[in-house]
């Protein structure tokens, strides 16, 4: 049968090409074997390199026999040059150029380019990265002003000024000013409170990425300049760096002092009176279900869990790091939140720092910089294939821009001089004030009626270099255009055989009716229960649906009879399996006993027993195609082999083996 949908053209792929499993092999190089010509398909040579390149893309087998591996080898090696003949035919009949393998390349390519660059790149630089500052806790304070992602130029200038402002009053020796006070007179403000202050210790993966680069950056006691994460524009301090504390899980109980009569005078009392029954032996478990107000931890016995700095306020953590030793409780304490006993539950520790690499590169993989790297990855394209902005063309637009009365994009009157204007060169791509114009009508529902903001200039720019990124990558990654070639062979081998094979196999009907004339006993039914499953609300409902059947109701018409039946027919020619076992040994008309399936009353009504009997041409058709297709591909396939004259040297492809050593 013709196989269907995207999956099978991987399937096909990989069938096609019949990529060994197995491990790598060493060959002396004294006779040149890499060079050696096992073959030749269209006056072309393939050579041994080749051959084991295909051979061995696909996973290895552990512990398999060098002497097998070679035998496999010598029979890859007449399938691999039927597939260079597909694939020179493919050429020959246009497919590589085909609207559809072109549209399904480019969407395999644009779908793995990501993750490749994540992989073969930044993946281990990440996780490098993670592991240095995970051995070490920085501790930050900051100013934030909140600015959006499209700020003008006027509103960044601003910030910037404003935290330059609170940096030279920090660093002003006459002024003692102390960061955390700036802070709250600088920050903006969100509900009353300062977005900005003392963030406490933090390690690896604790912070967005550009602030933990920023703050790994900044030496002890300075503070940085003015950067940006997509919270707004921030400055830093750094006021300590230490070794890092071995992450901890802990348990508490807790106590409101906020809300209805609480207050922080009741709060310690009872806390008192929790400390005493624990001092007393008490089970911490018994202590907490009687005392702790934390709901969402109250029946686990107060378990938060193993600690992440980031997220909870400094004197909560200045508190429970005093606990030392697995099991030790604190004495009651106040923190932001309310008044707490915390126990120290466990300590992380690690036998190696391969099992440390393991642990974080789960953390990493939970992290915005790992799981949501696209903008991350464009930037690092825009570095690898160089950029260059126009200013000048961008001055044209920022002035007909300003020409117009509302600021709008479909104000702005640009020439076809104007429009033709480079704006943005990347890698060998020049992107026009025209492209740039257009792009912007998009952005704005393709009406432009909106203004112009110029967060806009930046989000071209991505677009522009996702627009390369797969030429980028081809260049960057030799691997990887590699990879493209084969999948583009492979989609178009795929579409030829498709036509040649699989619909070939199915349109002749004069050779279809051959085999199945030649081969009638091959094409039989068995013996087929017609069946209805009837299924309720409850088992009253199928007592009555059988009562009207059995005195003359069309079963199809039952549900006319009887409210809230679920009725489903089908043919079966296996009774073997659950439900359909229960149709074993009826006579057709019968009912089974009523049984549960899929969490309702059920029972099935046998309508009709069919005798075996041979199938007509119409009824055996997929069956009659599918046995043709194999014996159509051989026939092809010959065909193949004399219009591209293909010729094997199984000989010398025996020789070169009998000479290589394979590593394990």
């Amino acid at each position: 049968m013709k196989p269907n949908g995207f999956a099978s053209i991987i399937t096909f792929i990989a069938a096609a090409l019949l990529f060994g499993a197995c491990s790598i092999l060493n060959i002396g190089q004294q006779d040149s074997p890499e060079e050696a010509v096992i073959g030749k398909v269209d006056g072309g040579e393939i050579t041994f390199a080749e051959l084991r390149s295909s051979f061995f893309i696909s996973p290895l087998q552990e512990e398999q026999d060098p002497e097998e591996i070679k035998e496999e080898m010598m029979a890859f090696l007449d399938m691999y040059l039927i597939y260079r003949a597909r694939v020179a035919a493919a050429k020959a009949e246009g497919y590589f150029e085909d609207e559809d393998v072109l549209r399904e390349l480019n969407q395999y390519q644009k779908q793995s380019v990501f993750p490749y660059w994540l992989e073969m790149r930044f993946r281990e630089e990440l996780l490098d990265e993670l592991v240095a500052r995970s051995k070490t806790e920085v501790g930050t304070s900051h100013i934030l002003i909140s600015v959006s992602a499209d700020a003008s130029p006027a509103d960044t200038l601003a910030a910037w000024n404003q935290l330059m402002e609170a940096r030279d009053i920090f660093l002003d020796p006459e002024d003692d000013t102390d960061f955390n006070t700036l802070a709250e007179r600088f920050s903006t403000r969100q509900r009353g409170q300062s977005m900005g202050g003392d963030l406490g210790f933090i390690s690896g993966g604790w912070a967005v990425k550009p602030f933990e680069d920023v703050a790994f950056s900044t030496q002890p006691g300075e503070v940085s300049m003015p950067f940006r994460t997509s919270f707004g524009y921030h400055i830093v301090h750094v006021y300590e760096v230490r070794e890092t504390v071995p992450d901890r899980s802990y348990s508490h109980i807790y106590f409101r002092t906020r809300g209805g009569e609480n207050t922080p005078e009741s709060a310690m009392e009872r806390a008192e009176k929790a400390f005493t029954q624990l001092q007393e032996g008490q089970p911490w478990d018994d202590v907490t279900l009687a005392f702790s107000e934390d709901p969402d931890t109250r029946q686990s016995g107060g378990n938060i869990g193993w600690i992440q700095p980031a997220r909870f306020q400094p004197q909560f953590l200045e508190n429970i790091n005093r606990l030392s030793e697995q099991g030790e409780w604190s004495e009651p304490f106040e923190s932001e939140y309310g008044i707490h006993i915390a126990r120290l539950d466990s300590i992380r520790t690690y036998q190696n720092e391969e099992q440390l690499r393991e642990e974080l590169y789960e953390r990493l993989r939970n992290l915005p910089r790992y799981r949501e790297n696209r903008s991350f990855t464009l930037q690092n394209v825009r570095q690898s294939a160089g950029e260059v902005f126009h200013e000048e063309s961008f001055a044209l637009f920022e002035q007909k821009l300003n020409e117009t009365e509302n600021r709008h994009i479909a104000s702005v009157a640009l020439s076809s001089e104007n429009r033709a204007l480079p704006l943005y060169d990347i890698h060998d791509r020049t992107f026009t004030l025209g492209e740039f114009y257009d792009y912007l009508m998009q952005q704005l529902n393709g009406t432009g009626e909106g203004p112009f903001s110029y967060g806009m200039i930046e989000d071209f720019k991505q677009f522009a270099a996702e627009e390369v990124i797969v030429d980028v990558t081809k260049a960057e990654f030799p691997d990887f255009a590699d990879l493209s070639n084969r999948y583009h062979e492979g989609l178009a081998v795929f579409r030829l055989v498709e036509g040649q094979v699989w619909n070939y196999a199915a349109q002749d009907t004069t050779r279809l009716k051959e085999i199945f004339e030649a081969n009638r006993d091959n094409y039989r039914f068995g013996t087929r229960y017609r069946y209805y499953r009837i299924s309720a609300d409850t088992e009253e409902r199928l007592h009555e649906a059988q009562e009207v059947i059995r005195h003359g109701v069309a079963i199809e018409e039952v549900r006319e009879a009887v409210s809230g039946l679920i009725l489903r027919t089908d043919m079966i020619n296996n009774l073997s399996d659950f439900p359909f076992d229960h149709l074993q040994g009826l006579e057709a008309g019968d009912f089974t006993e009523i049984f549960e399936y899929r969490n309702r009353p059920s029972m099935l009504y046998l309508a009709e027993i069919k005798e075996p009997r041979r199938m007509t041409f119409e009824e055996a058709f997929m069956r009659v195609s599918a046995d043709f297709q194999p014996i159509r591909e051989q026939e092809w396939n010959a065909y193949l082999s004399e219009r591209f004259q293909v010729t094997a040297f199984p000989e010398r492809l025996r020789e070169v083996l009998e000479n290589t050593n394979v590593i394990q």
